[in-house]
């Protein structure tokens, strides 16, 4: 039984059992309520979703943070083909390589799934000479691909393994938008209407069988796209000429980066929208979709709002969530540990001189996932909503093994509202709340008047409800 078919008995399985709740339990909720939807044993189990970027830099008593969090991936960073190959066919020297090497082995201990980047063309294969952001010439792809295959076969097993791939990351940058030091992004061009996405795609329909020749149990994803927002013309110019160039056979799954929120919604809701509409264009709507970089951003460095640390955590207790609503394959946080301001701030641990604390999003991250093992979706995915939407209780359903968890938030980060589920008379419950803490706070919710409703106070931080 697919996944997909797994969901839809679930969700019928909700519906009958809703129609055969008493009536009380049936009556119309009051503004803003919620109607429990019980769900039988035997939900199936859900993949574990999360990653983290952790690079060579940061030092090794990260470890212990990454066990506790327990992603499934971890980007160990970026394998430079202009360091490796700097002269056409005299070798690889994979001695430049020996940093990034050393974190694939301690992600790989630590349990995770190291992922690597492959990036930045060598002098004698750009195509436009002398810029490091810069994608490889036609005349040069059939190199990459071998480069490619040689990596692959390099890292196919033992404690440097690598089973994921991503050729480039925010592909739909053009070279004039990205400094040639970070060497990321650069295959995007101004020409509409592909915008560089066709030049990409013939990469990808060389590189993706000579990953597969090498290591069959390889995967491979396309873009990383930086998917402009709210103006994507020049990244859905670039998906659209990636898949009429042929590739959309060519990738395993579509990554994309979404950070922080559009208007009253999180941008991984709009730009997964988005995008699975551009991949329905060529009948993919079903490829796998990974947000290879999320996260909450303070876009003033020296001058955050006095909110954005509790922004930060309450993006951090909710964005796997959504995730998984989604049906995204993965979710990845940039980046786990970095000094300040590391990407506008984004990190949730922060590395002072080598000593690491942890910040309350690490913790909200951490329990979050903890909630959702082994839940599926079992209602509607998070919606898009203007600003007007800001003070409305927002609401997930996950279905649990013999459980309905509920994810319940307000948009706004200093709101605070009253909010009534409509559920089973007597219906047992558990409200997790203060995700961003070490230990969270876990009180009984429980209906226990057995007049079928639980009222809450739901504010700007998830709160996670457990009713069974």
């Amino acid at each position: 039984m697919t996944r997909r078919t797994q969901l839809l008995v679930l969700a019928c399985a909700a519906v009958l059992a809703l129609l055969a709740l008493p009536a009380a339990a049936q009556e119309a909720p009051q503004e803003g309520g919620q109607i429990f939807l019980p769900l039988v044993e035997g939900a199936p189990l859900a993949p574990n979703r999360l990653g983290v970027d952790l690079r060579a830099h940061i030092g090794p008593d990260v470890i212990p943070y990454v066990e506790d969090l327990a992603p499934r991936w971890a980007r160990a960073g970026d394998l430079l083909w202009s360091d490796i190959e700097p002269v056409r066919g005299a070798g690889y020297r994979w001695e430049a390589a020996a940093a990034l090497e050393a974190n694939i082995a301690r992600i790989r201990a630590a349990g995770a799934e190291p992922l690597v980047i492959v990036q930045r063309s060598p002098d004698w294969a750009q195509q436009v000479p002398g810029r490091a952001c810069n994608p490889p010439s036609p005349e040069a792809l059939p190199d990459l691909a071998r480069f490619v295959s040689a990596a692959a076969e390099r890292y196919g097993g033992g404690p440097l393994q690598v089973h994921y791939w991503q050729l480039g990351n925010e592909v739909d940058f053009r070279p004039d938008q990205i400094p040639d030091a970070l060497g990321s992004g650069c295959w995007g061009t101004s020409a509409a209407p592909h915008f560089g996405g066709d030049s990409y795609g013939a990469a990808l329909k060389q590189v993706y069988p000579a990953l597969k020749a090498a290591n069959p149990r390889a995967t491979l994803l396309a873009g990383g796209l930086a998917h402009f927002w709210p103006d994507d013309t020049q990244t859905r110019g670039f998906l659209r000429g990636m898949l009429a160039a042929g590739a959309g056979q060519s990738f395993d799954a579509l990554s994309f980066s979404a950070y922080g929120m559009y208007q009253a919604a999180d941008r991984l809701v709009y730009k997964t929208n988005s995008l699975r509409r551009g991949l329905a264009e060529f009948g993919l709507e079903r490829k796998a979709m990974i947000a290879a970089e999320v996260g909450a951003v303070c876009y003033m460095n020296n001058q955050c709002d006095p909110l954005y640390p509790q922004y930060h955590a309450n993006y951090a207790a909710r964005i796997y969530a959504e995730a998984v609503a989604l049906d995204l394959h993965g979710a990845m946080w940039y980046t786990l540990a970095s000094a300040d301001p590391g990407f506008q701030h984004s990190h949730l641990i922060l590395d002072t001189f080598g000593q690491l604390t942890p910040r309350p999003a690490f913790y909200a991250l951490r329990n979050s996932a903890r909630l959702l093992r082994e839940a599926v979706a079992a209602g509607p995915p998070p919606a898009e909503l203007d600003e007007s939407q800001a003070e409305e209780v927002q609401t997930l359903a996950f279905a649990k093994r013999g459980a309905t968890l509920l994810v319940l938030w307000l948009p706004r980060t200093d709101a605070v509202r009253q909010h009534t589920l409509v559920v089973s008379p007597r219906a047992r419950a558990a409200c997790t709340s203060r995700l961003d803490q070490s230990v969270p706070q876990v009180d009984d919710c429980s209906d226990l008047d057995g007049n079928g409703r639980i009222t809450l106070t739901v504010g700007g931080a998830p709160l996670y409800v457990e009713i069974r």
